[in-house]
């Protein structure tokens, strides 16, 4: 009885040090494949176009700033190019004001 709890025991250590670490969570950015062709000006598949799909009054979403040219044009305000739009924004609420398409 007694060595038949010391393998169970044994064994369960064993497997227990070989469990696999899930990956962390992800940042909510862009996958790595994805970010290439941003920057190399691809165009982003369509399921991931339409969460860009902002329209005056929305608020951009802070993830996605890294992905776009970021440019301050005073009177707390910022210009973000990203994609084929360029969006003009309230920098401290990120509240988009005007969209433009190229």
């Amino acid at each position: 009885m007694t060595k038949s709890v010391m393998f169970g025991a044994a064994l369960a250590l064993l497997v227990g040090a070989n469990t696999v670490m899930a990956k962390p969570a992800s940042d909510g950015g862009l996958p790595p494949g994805l970010q290439k062709k941003v920057e190399r000006g691809e165009p982003l598949p369509p399921g991931w176009q339409k969460k860009l799909d902002y329209r005056r009054g929305d608020y951009f979403d802070r993830d996605l700033l890294r992905y776009g040219d970021i440019r301050d044009i005073g009177n707390n305000r910022q210009r973000i190019e990203l994609e084929d739009r360029i969006y003009t924004v309230i920098k401290d609420t990120r509240e988009i004001i005007d969209i433009l398409n190229r």
